[in-house]
């Protein structure tokens, strides 16, 4: 809304490098529409809140000096139970039957997920535009235009313009070119990310197209929708470099999860809290959720769903999304050019990617900080040499982080990753910054090639990290502190930021590692640097140094204090 004040002041300032303006008739026509649009459970058109007023009005009036909409993509994010399906299907049967005037052979697009979340949106649009073609006003317009209200589309017989439903999975839109499109559930985890670059892209050749994505906040940050969320929070925020114009974002949030024991808040995620006859009832209703879902583990979905607020499910999870997105700079602390580091690596077991992470530790002031730098080489054998296959399948931008230098992609006809190349590789980068390696950490399970090369013809310290809880435990607790208290730092990587909301945590007893059970997750990159934490946080202390070679015996070189403290605080049968 700051935006929209911002824009309006350019307009009555006739800035000639903002090529927009804002259509009163436009707003005047969708609210008039919305006024007359019948509700499908009450069979009248329901009066709307200021707010939705708002979403409707932005979105179609602001135009170009062609006329066409300025906004060819809305973002907008509500809790569950405000009303949103309402507003689908007026945007959708406005564009339909007033947008599309004038048109011929134009398709319009209903999508969501999964084929049962887009019936419940479809069921409602059918019933909407059958209610609307018995009101007085539009039966005339219904009849000329002689449109079909079928099971799989709405089809109007003169000018073949047709509503069409398509499931984000199963849906084909490399050869369909839509006037309007709504994507429902924009923010699950079942939609690819490469559908709705598919969608947008096709539009680019219909005159005043628009994409209309709507959702709630589920708990998988690492969707298309919630980056397009953040990354438009930052262009807003930098208003004055005019950085995507052409996209409206609209969302309705709590500003912590902390306020899930305020509800007198809850009004910022729950703008229809705001009916003064339904707030008090409705009000009770959510607390009850709140409470069932607390009594069921299931708190993080009341988050997401009730509180429209990005979370992971935090029964297990390894971060919040806050300390993880909290931990990214726009660039190092400093040049890494012949500074101590760490190295971690996680070595790939079939379609997994094999990941070093270089750890620098540094103070600011007194206290003790710590820089992360990834990278990972990605095989695609499990993807038969495809990388498109291979990132729809992990859903990781790898060709993206490549170019960022932040990966590198097989280059084998197997689509293996050749042990060569990343010994060459891992040299090649300690040469060119001259790092001074303190110790490279590794899974003691696996002494591969890689290792025995490394053994034999360098002088790294190598040293290997058993992987289970009684030698993760404590390394992975310092690594979160360091994330909790804001210590660790890195730039921004789409590889490493993924491990890190993908990882989960596995217990026994008092015990807890980052589950590598969890293959499909792709958590390497977290695996290393839970390697490097075996050693990092030690760095300033006195006793640091290397140890003595380990123990062949399954407790290492542990004291038998340790092990006795071991057997009476953590062990059980």
């Amino acid at each position: 809304m700051f935006r929209h004040v911002r824009d309006l002041q350019r307009v009555l300032e006739h800035d000639p490098d903002f090529p927009y303006v804002y259509d009163l008739q436009e707003v005047k026509y969708i609210l008039a529409f919305s006024q007359l649009c019948p509700d499908v459970d009450t069979g009248y058109p329901l009066p709307l809140m200021l707010w939705q007023e708002a979403l409707l009005s932005l979105t179609q009036g602001w135009r170009r000096e062609d006329g066409s909409k300025r906004y060819y993509k809305a973002i907008v994010s509500v809790a569950r139970t405000n009303g949103k399906t309402y507003l689908v299907n007026i945007l959708m049967l406005y564009n339909y039957l007033v947008e599309a005037q004038g048109h011929y052979n134009v398709k319009l697009l209903l999508s969501a997920p999964v084929s049962a979340q887009l019936g419940v949106g479809w069921n409602y649009l059918l019933l909407t535009a059958n209610r609307l073609r018995e009101t007085p006003e539009f039966k005339k317009e219904f009849t000329k235009l002689k449109v079909d209200v079928q099971e799989t589309q709405i089809i109007s017989r003169v000018n073949r313009n047709l509503v069409e439903k398509q499931s984000a999975q199963a849906g084909n839109f490399d050869s369909s070119h839509y006037l309007f499109a709504i994507v429902d559930e924009a923010g699950s985890d079942n939609i690819p990310p490469e559908t709705i670059t598919k969608i947008s892209s096709g539009q680019v050749q219909i005159p005043g197209h628009q994409m209309f994505q709507i959702s709630t906040a589920y708990t998988n940050p690492d969707v298309m929708f919630r980056k397009q969320q953040m990354f438009m929070t930052e262009c807003l925020q930098r208003d004055w470099e005019r950085v995507a114009d052409d996209t409206l974002l609209l969302v309705w949030e709590q500003d912590s999860i902390d306020e899930i024991d305020q509800p007198e808040t809850w009004l910022k995620s729950n703008p229809i809290l705001g009916l003064k006859d339904k707030s008090e009832s409705m009000l009770s209703s959510i607390i009850s959720e709140r409470d069932n879902a607390r009594a069921n583990g299931r708190e993080s979905d009341f988050i997401s769903r009730n509180l429209n607020t990005w979370i992971q499910d935090v029964t297990l999870s390894f971060l919040s999304v806050e300390d993880i997105e909290n931990a990214v700079v726009d660039k190092p602390p400093f040049d890494i050019d012949g500074k101590q580091c760490y190295i971690g690596w996680d070595y790939s077991v079939k379609d997994d990617t094999t990941a070093f992470i270089f750890t620098f530790p540094y103070k600011v002031g007194d206290e003790e900080h710590y820089y992360v730098h990834h990278f990972s080489f990605v095989p695609t054998a499990s993807a038969n040499g495809n990388i498109q296959v291979k990132e729809q399948k992990d859903k990781l931008p790898y060709r993206k982080a490549e170019k960022e230098g932040h990966a590198l992609i097989s280059a084998l006809p197997s689509g293996d990753i050749d042990d060569d190349v990343v010994y060459d590789w891992l040299l090649s980068f300690i040469d060119e910054h001259q790092l001074n390696v303190i110790y490279f950490i590794y899974d003691q399970y696996r002494t591969t090639k890689m290792i025995k090369m490394l053994e034999t013809n360098t002088e790294l310290t190598m040293i290997g990290l058993k992987q289970n809880f009684m030698h993760l435990t404590e390394p992975t607790k310092a690594l979160r502190k360091a994330f909790n208290q804001g210590r660790i730092h890195y730039v921004d990587d789409d590889i490493l930021k993924g491990s890190l909301y993908h990882a989960i945590l596995s217990e026994d007893n008092n015990s807890i590692m980052v589950d590598k059970k969890k293959r499909s997750l792709k958590i390497d990159a977290v695996s290393a640097l839970v390697d490097t934490f075996s050693e990092v946080p030690y760095h300033w202390e006195a006793f640091s140094g290397h140890k003595e070679p380990e123990s062949k015996s399954v407790f290492g070189n542990d004291s038998n204090e340790q092990i006795n403290e071991w057997f009476n605080k953590d062990f059980s049968f």
